[in-house]
């Protein structure tokens, strides 16, 4: 990669002319901690989040039950600000329950929505929420879960992925990041090849959102669902989120009917009637502690733009990939010599 410090002051000066370095102190730092390579696994904590939870923790002080006009609204307004970053228009995100959770709801909505088909596509490497989800919404309703054998580091490709798409395949379920190396699934591809075969397709972007560019909606994807605690900097055990594409909300109904997702809420009617929209795949009482942290979270990666942070991220990691290569070559030379 072109332009990249070729020393360690080449590289200080290159932070500190970053048009991004300004949003480091949006985050609590330790001076002089090791570097901390684990946002895949747990984001830093927003400076703003204290402030965040301390405004709702006085709401719920000085309110009580009538914050509920303040909260009611929570999953789906924090829901279209994760939307704007995954390409989602508004109306097609909610915070809610927790990634292994949704994954459900929306595979069994979806098989559901495919009569005639009993294949579950999957990936026998996916992260193993993944597959266990899978496993065991097959062994309940009678669905085949055929796993691609595919490499554990390059992850599936489109075209193996086409190859097993048949007539009797009616979900597609894969993650769009490789949780191993970080590989990078084409979207676009395969929602192609999968609906090619008249199949629907889920993704799950648990380490995708919030760290490398993704359009839903470009993409043409139907389903997808991601955690709150890693990229999006919710903190730890923070809400997930499920995407269902606009045209077909409709037509799914996802299997855990809570009051939540109850057309006339309040009405405590005798028989679920699910709401029109998004909001037809809430299921209780929503976390509010939890999506306020995930909204919180969210606001530094607004502000700097992903397109931004994936440019930094490609120059970081070919800045890394280099000094590695020419560490490994010398120690190499030296050993030879």
């Amino acid at each position: 990669m072109e332009g990249l410090p070729r020393d360690r002051e080449e590289a200080v000066r290159a932070d500190a002319e970053d048009p991004l370095a300004p949003y480091r102190s949006l985050f609590h730092f330790v001076e002089g901690a090791p570097i901390y390579l684990d946002g895949n696994s747990l984001g830093r904590q927003p400076r703003q989040t204290a402030g965040a939870m301390e405004a709702l923790l006085g709401q719920w002080r000085g309110e009580l039950v009538g914050g509920w006009d303040h909260w009611m609204e929570l999953p789906t307004l924090a829901g279209d600000r994760v939307g704007q970053l995954v390409g989602a228009k508004p109306g097609q995100v909610v915070v809610s329950d927790s990634t292994t959770v949704n994954l459900y709801k929306l595979a069994a909505a979806a098989v559901e929505a495919r009569p005639g088909r009993d294949i579950i596509l999957g990936d026998a490497n996916d992260f193993p929420t993944v597959r266990y989800v899978l496993q065991g919404l097959a062994a309940r309703t009678g669905y085949r879960l055929r796993l691609l054998a595919t490499d554990p580091v390059e992850g599936p490709g489109t075209k193996e992925i086409a190859r097993e798409l048949a007539d009797d395949v009616a979900l597609v379920c894969l993650s769009a990041v490789n949780y191993r190396s970080g590989a990078i699934l084409d979207l676009r591809a395969v929602t192609e090849a999968a609906h090619q075969a008249g199949a629907l397709v889920l993704f799950d972007l648990s380490h995708a959102a919030g760290a490398v560019p993704v359009d839903l909606d470009g993409s043409g994807a139907d389903l997808a669902v991601g955690c709150g605690y890693k990229y999006l900097n919710g903190g730890p055990g923070a809400p997930a989120w499920l995407y269902v594409r606009a045209d077909l909300q409709p037509s799914l109904r996802q299997p855990i009917w809570g009051w939540f997702g109850q057309e006339d809420q309040f009405g405590m009617g005798p028989v679920y009637n699910p709401v029109h929209g998004i909001g037809r795949f809430l299921t209780g009482t929503p976390d509010v502690v939890g999506i306020t942290a995930v909204n919180a979270g969210i606001e530094p990666l607004l502000a700097a733009s992903l397109p931004a942070l994936w440019a930094k991220t490609r120059r970081l990691v070919g800045l890394l990939g280099s000094r590695s290569e020419e560490l490994l070559v010398r120690s190499y030379e030296g050993f030879g010599s």
